[in-house]
């Protein structure tokens, strides 16, 4: 029998999509990295190139009542720059390569009784979320091809000493752990970072402070806390795992090559993006139409950047030797 190729009609308008339009796929393209969507940053939407984070500290400002008070000249305010960098994506689909996928999710959407997307939707989705796992790896990595800039671990794609001391996190404290994580040390290469904390301990009275660490460290950090018994480990639910109390979190921009552990807390990562200004933009472009190809381009026009609010509320832990 011979088989038959299958024939399908698969239209895409072209479209535009600018301002509020674009929203719900250039938005998604930032949300959907995995530091912003499990809510382990603070996300700061609407901006216009730059931002300036403030932090206040007040300490002890009360005194003895009088009937004039006297300043204790004790505020602090401290401010970071967060700069934008402008992005764009300008990917090219196939119809037909895309074509099982997007009937996969028409039936796998049904059965989970959700309304099926069209065609132009879904393209539009599929490249968001792939957009949004490379602006995951920016936002803690950077790159060397100067596409982002500064990342909170390094500014040129490469976590080591070097790009951690140009990164977001430049100022945190610095604490020397091991060259190469394994099960064997991850647990005492953990506790190094924590002893640094420990030297300022307002960090631990922060809502969600915990330890930032790779995937694979996260993998070595399951083995060791199983390997403390039967009742730490195999009857215990590892996604939510703690160390001395605090969250571990796996994150998938920090490379599994880089072992670095950081230890701060979610409102202390900014990220900031221009949605809601009406500068963001995503376009369909149906090329199929014009030059005989079966090729749909895809766009997306936006801005994104990350800093940290305190500079020094954070610890990160690396093989340093300096």
């Amino acid at each position: 029998m011979k088989s038959q190729k299958y024939n399908f009609d698969i239209t895409v308008t072209d479209n535009t999509y600018a301002g509020e339009l674009a929203l719900p796929y250039v938005t998604a393209a930032v949300t959907g990295a995995e530091t912003i969507a499990n809510n382990r940053a603070r996300l700061i939407e609407g901006v216009v190139h730059k931002a300036v984070v403030s932090n206040l500290n007040i300490t002890d400002p009360i005194q003895a009542a009088a009937c004039a008070g006297t300043s204790g000249t004790n505020l602090d305010l401290t401010e970071q720059v967060l700069t934008l960098n402008d992005l764009m994506v300008k990917e090219t689909v196939c119809r037909g390569t895309i074509f099982p996928t997007f009937i996969a999710a028409q039936g796998r959407m049904r059965r989970d009784g959700q309304i099926p997307p069209d065609f132009a939707e879904f393209l539009l989705a599929s490249v968001a979320a792939k957009t949004a796992e490379n602006l995951e790896s920016l936002m803690w990595a950077g790159d060397a091809g100067s596409v982002w800039g500064l990342g909170l671990l390094s500014n040129d794609g490469v976590i080591d000493e070097g790009g951690i001391d140009n990164s977001a996190m430049a100022d945190f404290t610095e604490a020397v752990t091991d060259a190469a994580f394994d099960a064997s040390n991850i647990l005492s290469n953990m506790n190094a970072v924590f002893n640094g904390v420990a030297a300022t301990p307002g960090i631990l009275a922060k809502e969600g402070a915990g330890f930032y660490i790779s995937y694979e460290a996260y993998a070595f950090f399951q083995q060791a806390i199983a390997a403390q018994g039967t009742d730490m480990g195999y009857n215990r639910d590892l996604k939510t795992v703690t160390y001395l109390g605090y969250p571990v979190y796996p994150t998938a921009g920090i490379p599994n090559t880089a072992d670095v552990i950081a230890f701060t807390y979610p409102d202390n990562i900014v990220v900031g993006t221009n949605a809601y200004t009406g500068n963001e933009s995503a376009s369909l472009i149906p090329v199929y139409q014009y030059d005989g190809s079966d090729n749909v381009k895809v766009s997306m026009d936006f801005a994104a950047g990350v800093q940290v609010a305190v500079p020094t509320d954070g610890v990160v832990g690396f093989a340093f030797t300096a």
